[in-house]
């Protein structure tokens, strides 16, 4: 069975690579894993495998960790293009 929910929280390119994020995510998830290819060892959550609970965020020492829900104004390059156009999509249908 495949999953169809996709999860709001995402990394932004200000990650340090600490890893702290990655100790926070629940053990049975391991949403959050070292982006591929990146030679500073960056952190990337994946949307798939994320359950949204946030325990990443209070833990990351530069806040680069951000929930999607709450800043849809935020746009970085690493896919939440997508997600900022429904957002606004769904405010003009709305109106």
């Amino acid at each position: 069975m495949s999953r169809t929910r996709r999860g709001n929280f995402y990394i932004d390119d200000t990650c340090i690579g600490c890893g702290a994020c990655e100790h926070a995510c629940p053990g049975r998830v391991d949403a959050i894993s070292k982006k591929a290819d990146d030679f500073l060892g960056r952190f990337v959550i994946e949307l798939d495998q994320c359950i949204d609970c946030g325990k990443c965020m209070p833990l990351c020492p530069v806040d680069c960790i951000h929930d999607g829900r709450v800043e849809a104004g935020f746009v970085p390059d690493n896919g939440y293009t997508k997600i900022a156009e429904l957002h606004e999509w769904a405010a003009r249908k709305d109106s």
